[in-house]
């Protein structure tokens, strides 16, 4: 009949309700106007055998946000062929939507400005095959789009500038190190349909577009040229930013699992998100702070616009202020054409500064006037440019450290560090690492064609081990050890490190009762970095289970009262289920 008779704790924590508010409920209560008879209709169909598969649809939580969904639904029925119940599946696709929307918008405003540009803009093939006429160009050379389109550009084109156009076209296939724009010369002419020369200023430009070499033609004066192409390079940056998230699978912002100092960093993103302060983010490399970062921004008021990101370790000292801030054509040696740079591209939206501590005092101080100011000057420009950006910084060394060294301007420091949010290390987080590990099995499960499952030594050693390399070592481990296994992935599909639990650098032996007497049995191993009440519940856990889970017993064989034995297990049933 339609009502809800289970749900998962994710699906509560995502709505927003608990499992008495919901169960017996229509599950089309929970369903938009549009989606609530799309739902009776996909159940009809269910009933009769159908089977529903990445059905989009759109919840509405319990504060009234909407959330898109990709459901997919199968009929379950009795040993009497019956139909009892019906199973579904819901992926959230908000973020996937979000991005799809934003490109489709990024798209209409791209051909929005083709279409009300004040000079003549044309996309030529290799072939020299004219794809694209605006209408200014249709009113500069007097010819309409629909005769254009198709034909040869060369009848638009002085010999003068047919020489320019022919030495971009082959720089299409040519080395990487052609260039991909350049400025017509003086004294360049096109004619008209009519036949009539005229003088123009031109930019030729060479881009890829799905695979295929293009030209793009600009004809205009030198300063509205200049405007024009900010915005198409701008807008076409956009658009490779807003298809890797799609290309990405809706980019992952939950951070995965329940234990204590994981929630308190979640607490912090909840309470930073709505305001536009400055992040700052540390932890070990691998500990997801760029998932942190995306969270904050996905929360924020300005998830709708771009999230840009500069890995600062990763450019070179001389092309890192470029990077950031843009440069104009003629700066240096190599800038051909003007950039935009990342703060312009992030403009209404978050940039994050990964590795900003490998940033050199000169960009460190453009960087605190972006912050103070929001303005900035490209490289080789007296021009200010201004943006609204929100910063959010990360780093995996310890800022202090970098204070002392001068490595790290003290005035950035105090802009950077407006709210920090540290995150702690995987060996923190053991409750975490089985919760990660079944998360990342699961999706190489819904990849491939075979279903595995962790055994219960490997899961053991899992907990064992230290994680050097944080959660992005666990993931990739996750993956070789799929690879490895069959079926079941066992403790031969580890690494040998992780078998052996770390560093081990001792091993007591667990004492057994044998008539009455107290003697030497099974060996347990102590691992480097282990805390003392770690090694206390190894121990009576370890005992307790050699007994047989006699309490007494194994009291009697540790030397300790059976209420010591009760205080300790109840102690650690609290802990887990915080």
């Amino acid at each position: 009949d339609g009502r809800l008779v289970a749900v998962n704790d994710h699906w509560l924590r995502v709505m927003g309700y608990t499992r008495d508010e919901v169960l017996g409920r229509p599950v089309t209560d929970f369903h938009t106007k549009e989606s609530r008879r799309r739902a009776v209709e996909g159940i009809a169909k269910l009933l009769v055998g159908e089977l529903r598969r990445d059905i989009e649809y759109r919840l509405v939580k319990r504060n009234g946000e909407l959330i898109d969904v990709l459901l997919s639904a199968t009929l379950g029925r009795d040993e009497g062929g019956r139909s009892r119940h019906s199973l579904a599946v819901l992926t959230d696709i908000t973020a996937r939507k979000q991005a799809e929307e934003a490109l489709r918008e990024s798209e209409e405003r791209l051909a929005g400005i083709l279409r009300s540009a004040m000079d003549a803009i044309l996309l030529v093939d290799e072939a020299g095959t004219i794809r694209l006429f605006n209408p200014a160009a249709e009113r500069v050379f007097h010819c309409a789009a629909a005769e254009a389109c198709g034909g040869p550009v060369e009848r638009f084109l002085s010999p003068e500038f047919r020489a320019a156009l022919a030495h971009c076209l082959c720089c299409l296939g040519g080395a990487n190190e052609s260039p991909r724009s350049v400025f017509g010369p003086e004294g360049l002419t096109a004619i008209r349909m009519t036949g009539e020369v005229f003088s123009v200023e031109a930019t030729i430009s060479s881009v890829d577009v799905a695979e295929q070499g293009l030209c793009t033609i600009i004809l205009r004066d030198v300063e509205e040229r200049k405007r024009a192409e900010d915005e198409l390079r701008r807008l076409r940056l956009e658009q490779v930013y807003l298809r890797e998230e799609i290309a990405t699978g809706h980019h992952q912002t939950n951070l995965i699992g329940s234990s204590r100092a994981l929630s308190q960093v979640l607490e912090h993103i909840a309470t930073v998100a709505p305001s536009d302060s400055t992040v700052l983010v540390t932890g070990e490399t691998g500990t997801g702070k760029e998932l942190v970062a995306r969270a904050i921004h996905q929360a924020s008021r300005r998830r709708d616009a771009a999230m840009v990101t500069v890995n600062c370790a990763a450019l070179s000292p001389g092309l890192i202020e470029s990077e950031m801030f843009g440069h104009e054509k003629g700066a240096f040696t190599g800038a051909i054409a003007r950039k935009i740079g990342r703060f312009e591209l992030a403009d209404g939206g978050t940039i994050l500064l990964d590795e900003v501590g490998e940033l050199s005092p000169e960009v460190q101080a453009k960087l605190l006037r972006v912050l103070q100011e929001g303005q900035f000057e490209r490289v080789g420009s007296v021009k200010t440019v201004r943006v609204d950006v929100r910063v959010i910084a990360a780093t995996n060394r310890v800022p202090e450290q970098a204070l002392q060294e001068g490595r790290l301007r003290e005035d950035l420091w105090y802009r950077l560090n407006v709210f920090p949010i540290g995150l702690p290390p995987l060996r923190e987080r053991g409750g975490d690492i089985d919760v990660l590990a079944e998360h990342f099995l699961g999706e190489l499960n819904a990849a491939g064609q075979t279903r595995k499952r962790w055994s219960g030594a490997a899961r053991a050693a899992l907990q064992r081990y230290s994680w050097p390399g944080n959660v992005r070592e666990l993931k990739n481990l996750v993956h070789r050890a799929y690879i490895l296994a069959e079926e079941e992935i066992g403790t031969e599909s580890l690494p040998a490190e992780v078998v052996g639990g770390g560093n081990v650098v001792s091993v007591m032996d667990l004492p057994r009762a044998v008539n009455g007497t107290r003697e030497l049995g099974t060996t347990l191993a102590v691992q480097v970095g282990s805390s003392v009440a770690d090694v206390e519940q190894r121990l009576i856990l370890a005992t307790l289970e050699a007994c047989g889970g006699n309490k007494q017993k194994a009291a009697d064989v540790l030397g300790v009262s059976l209420k010591t034995i009760y205080n300790r297990l109840n102690a650690y049933r609290e802990n887990r289920a915080a």
